[in-house]
């Protein structure tokens, strides 16, 4: 797989860029508000340049030996209409496992989608839905796992291949985070079947894995590996 890294500097979250302004209100701290930020300027930067993929890092990110040949084969796997690949965090819920990528990993939906956005691929039409104009009420990872609001394909690596660095290796910015509470069981819910289907959501909450093949997306290899700071 051929890489082009780019470091990208992260946004100040009291001084967003103009045409981020409209998004943001003072509900979130500035440092969720410069970290989502930081991300919508990624995914901009993945529209305007009309990547069909970016592999996205934050500056914590510590990748695992064999994570470039499992976004390689999750790629490949994967059904067209992804927009989101995560790779960091397993969730604490069942998993529908739908293709065995090799060396113990697999591709994956969740029933509860996992915080933090360390490490992500974010696939075209992902960038263009992230870029949705609206008042951001919550942190990135959060809105991220709750797709059912901009009607995101969200898939993941489990076990995922990349991991967090401690916070003696890395001290976050973010001091303090927002805890949006929602009820939105019933949203989860229809939103899980209408994308899993009933009979592999069933088996998923019952912890049957549910073996399901799509169709096979065949990316370009292309790739910005991007550092942001929760700053």
């Amino acid at each position: 797989m051929c890489l082009h890294a780019e470091r990208i500097s992260a946004v100040d979250g009291c001084a967003v860029p103009d045409w981020l302004e409209s998004f943001y209100d003072h509900r979130m701290s500035a440092g969720e508000t410069g970290c989502s930020a930081s991300h919508l300027v990624i995914y901009r930067m993945i529209v305007e340049r009309g990547l069909p993929y970016a592999l996205i890092l934050e500056d914590d990110a510590r990748l695992e030996p064999d994570c470039l040949r499992a976004i390689q084969a999750a790629l490949k796997m994967v059904p067209r209409d992804w927009d989101i690949i995560r790779l960091i965090e397993t969730s604490s819920r069942a998993l529908q496992r739908l293709v065995d990528l090799g060396q113990g990993k697999s591709l994956v939906r969740y029933l509860r989608i996992p915080r933090s956005t360390t490490g992500l691929v974010v696939s075209q039409s992902g960038a263009r839905k992230l870029l949705t104009p609206r008042l951001i009420k919550e942190p990135i990872d959060v809105e991220i796992r709750w797709p059912w609001q901009l009607d995101l394909n969200v898939y993941g690596i489990d076990p995922p291949p990349v991991t967090q660095a401690s916070g003696i290796e890395v001290e976050t910015t973010i001091q303090a985070r927002s805890r949006p509470k929602k009820n939105n069981q019933l949203q989860r819910m229809f939103f899980n079947i209408r994308k899993m289907g009933l009979g592999p959501y069933l088996s998923c909450c019952l912890g049957l894995e549910a073996i399901h093949s799509d169709d096979i997306a065949v990316a370009n290899t292309v790739m910005i590996s991007s550092e942001v700071q929760k700053a």
